[in-house]
């Protein structure tokens, strides 16, 4: 499957314009350091019809590794319309350096701050993280732009039981005209799609999954749609910075509601992994990792650089939504698992990639 490429070092056509911003164009900074080699390891996969605890397993869309326990969380994206909103633990073998099928082994039924089950519709989960040194969970939310129903970054203890929300800048509250459509903040269903923690545990991290409606066009095939970066202080919840970050243009054919970021991993304090996916139909699915930088400044722009591409040994990814550092594999080599929503059964399967990641000389 051919993708169109957003060529690093060469001067964007757009403006990022935003609160907090000023203009910022997308001319490319020098890339993090060092670039990680990434290589394609294995993909193990399960049907959709397999179920834990009374409930179908699907929708997977964010996925995080404990290596105390070698166990990984992964979320649903179900709205509560599939079952209760919820998160899952399990465990994901690697013999003779491959991946092999995941051992679901827990479930959690996440809960609103009234310390109810989530309401359907009052919710779209899309990322989750542990929560470093608590035994809980950090998750991501999109909302429900369309009904004034902001995002949110949500802690969460073990079992599930609301503790939290880290505070969003105002920027980011859907904000309605008179016609109902989104005329700032969050767009529907283009929200915070990714969240990642950084590795000393302080700054947690969260990316749009295309632009605020008042920073620039959503995905089209025209040019890059400028996503926002937003950290957080974690133990705060202050907002320490914001960036802009150049998603893909969409691909001649793709579907752009299904185009844009769909998670981030921290690498280091100023350096991300991002996920980019699209669906082209008749193909399927396809991604991009990119290794993603901020300066040295504050707001601003992000560079990127393309670090590994599904389309180059497959021809449909599935709808890859999840990343995590994994174990380390036997060759010494860091392992990188990467996690597929499965859309219920309507679109794309449920897969877990395995790639091994070595950083360059």
């Amino acid at each position: 499957m051919v993708i169109a490429r957003v060529l690093v070092g060469a001067a964007l056509p757009l403006a990022f314009v935003g609160p907090g911003f000023g203009s910022v164009d997308f001319g490319s900074t020098a890339p993090p350091s060092p670039v990680p080699h990434i290589t394609y390891v294995n993909s193990v996969g399960m049907p959709d019809t397999e179920r834990y605890a009374g409930e179908v397993i699907g929708g997977l869309s964010g996925i995080d590794y404990d290596p105390a326990r070698d166990r990984y969380v992964v979320i649903s994206d179900n709205r509560g319309e599939q079952g209760p909103v919820r998160l899952y633990t399990l465990a994901l073998p690697i013999e003779g350096g491959a991946a092999s099928g995941p051992v679901f082994d827990g479930m959690t039924v996440l809960r609103d701050a009234d310390g109810n089950p989530y309401a359907p519709g009052a919710s779209d989960t899309e990322s989750v993280r542990w929560n470093p040194g608590t035994g809980g969970y950090l998750y991501a939310s999109e909302g429900a732009a369309r009904a004034g129903v902001g995002g949110f970054i949500r802690e969460a203890s073990a079992d599930g039981a609301f503790l939290r929300d880290l505070p969003l800048p105002e920027a980011y509250r859907p904000v309605l005209g008179a016609d109902g459509v989104i005329v700032s903040g969050i767009r529907d269903n283009l929200g915070f799609e990714s969240m990642t923690v950084s590795p000393n545990g302080a700054v947690v991290s969260a990316m749009t999954e295309n632009a605020l409606a008042q920073d620039g066009p959503a995905a089209n095939s025209q040019g890059p749609t400028p996503a926002r970066l937003l950290r957080l202080d974690r133990a705060g919840g202050a907002a320490v910075g914001e960036w802009q970050y150049p998603a893909d243009a969409v691909p001649t054919g793709a579907i752009p509601e299904a185009t844009g970021v769909s998670e981030i991993l921290a690498v280091d304090d100023r350096s991300y992994l991002v996920l980019e996916r699209t669906m082209i139909p008749g193909s399927g699915f396809t991604g991009k990792l990119y290794l993603a930088g901020i300066d040295g400044g504050g707001d601003g722009r992000m560079s990127k650089q393309l670090v590994f591409d599904f389309a180059d040994v497959m021809q449909d990814s599935d709808c890859v939504e999840g990343i995590t550092w994994g174990p380390a594999l036997p060759d010494g080599s860091r392992s990188l698992v990467v996690a597929t929503d499965n859309n219920f059964g309507r679109a794309g399967k449920t897969t877990f990639h395995l790639l091994a990641v070595d950083a360059a000389p």
